[in-house]
């Protein structure tokens, strides 16, 4: 059990170290000795935890986005209410994207990437399939209770997941003018009327 508590600590020191990085430099800037410097660990060491960088920024991606998707399911989870669940994951969603800036800067860079990288690709659109789930759970768990009226689930998923995502880029890429908490409540009450 020890060693592999280390064993997920040290991937984890990498995985931060590597954030870093690819966040200073870019993916095609960044090299394992970059990243082994970062970590305070020999190049070897990373191999011996991740074949390849490819695989590293994968894996950095998927770690990260299952842990907030983690803490956001659960989150959510402690509202009874199908409308306080939404209204909940717009305000909680506000706060991890402006809790941890750095790896959703890192995330603009994988998105784009995706567009070439068949990997990438595979990475975002199992995020994309998980978030509208929970989205479509969510719905029609209020629609049977009677605290959301009648709607087609999967496409209002959609367009909270549009919606979302058109926040991310816009924070993340522009000067903004606006509060981004209130923004997406106000989305997703919108959703919920």
């Amino acid at each position: 059990m020890k060693q592999k508590k280390d064993t997920d600590n040290r991937k984890e020191q990498i995985l931060e170290a590597a954030l870093i990085c690819f966040n200073k430099g870019g993916y095609y800037k960044t090299s394992i000795d970059d990243i082994a410097a970062k970590a305070k660990i020999s190049k070897g060491g990373i191999y011996y935890h991740f074949n390849s960088k490819d695989e590293l920024f994968l894996e950095l991606f998927d770690f990260k986005v299952n842990r907030y998707f983690e803490q956001l399911t659960m989150y959510v989870q402690s509202k009874k209410d199908p409308a306080e669940r939404m209204l909940a994951l717009a305000k909680r969603t506000g706060d991890v994207l402006k809790e941890n800036s750095d790896f959703f800067k890192f995330c603009l860079e994988f998105l784009s990437m995706g567009v070439r990288e068949p990997g990438i690709r595979k990475g975002m659109t199992h995020f994309y399939k998980n978030t509208v789930k929970t989205f479509i759970d969510i719905i029609n768990e209020g629609i049977a209770s009677g605290g959301l009226k009648k709607m087609n689930p999967e496409k209002t998923a959609r367009v909270m997941y549009f919606l979302f995502m058109g926040t991310f880029f816009t924070y993340f890429s522009t000067n903004i003018d606006f509060d981004l908490i209130d923004q997406e409540t106000f989305n997703m009450e919108a959703q919920a009327d």
